[in-house]
């Protein structure tokens, strides 16, 4: 039998140090991990430019706050000449929206507050780039929006 007080080879040393990695890689896979706020987050501010479905050119300022629900915004856009809120919901890099004119410009011909939808792909960098929709009105606008380093 070997002396008891003698220390371990470095090779048993790497060996129980690989082990504890393992048992502590298997243990946080097991549990599932509270959401952290990430770089990705989408709250923020947001600067954007964007043409309406008739080619109107407009730019403001977009506000992305979390929800109650996971994956759930809420959005308000002051843009020229009003102000929208909306609600997002994100699956993945996609952003789905529903938005409503609360303020500001209304549908001319009928005299009622503006509503559609957008939709909006995530890049990378957490810039928003997609379409948007105005309920009642043919054809489609595009916008971007693109974060405020805070």
């Amino acid at each position: 039998m070997g002396d008891p007080l003698r220390r371990p080879t470095r090779r048993v040393q790497i060996s129980v140090f690989v082990a504890a990695l393992a048992v502590l890689a298997a243990g946080c896979a097991a549990f599932p991990q509270p959401k952290t706020e990430t770089s990705d987050d989408l709250a923020g501010t947001y600067y954007l430019n964007g043409t309406d479905a008739q080619g109107t050119e407009y730019g403001g300022r977009l506000e992305i706050t979390v929800a109650e629900q996971p994956d759930e915004y809420d959005m308000q856009w002051i843009i020229t000449g009003s102000i929208q809120i909306g609600t997002g919901t994100r699956s993945g890099s996609h952003l789905d929206v529903e938005w409503e004119t609360v303020t500001g410009t209304t549908d001319k011909e009928h005299g009622e507050a503006s509503s559609g939808t957008a939709e909006y792909t995530i890049d990378t960098d957490g810039t928003l780039r997609g379409t948007r929709t105005i309920d009642g009105v043919e054809g489609t606008g595009t916008e971007e929006a693109f974060p405020v380093a805070e």
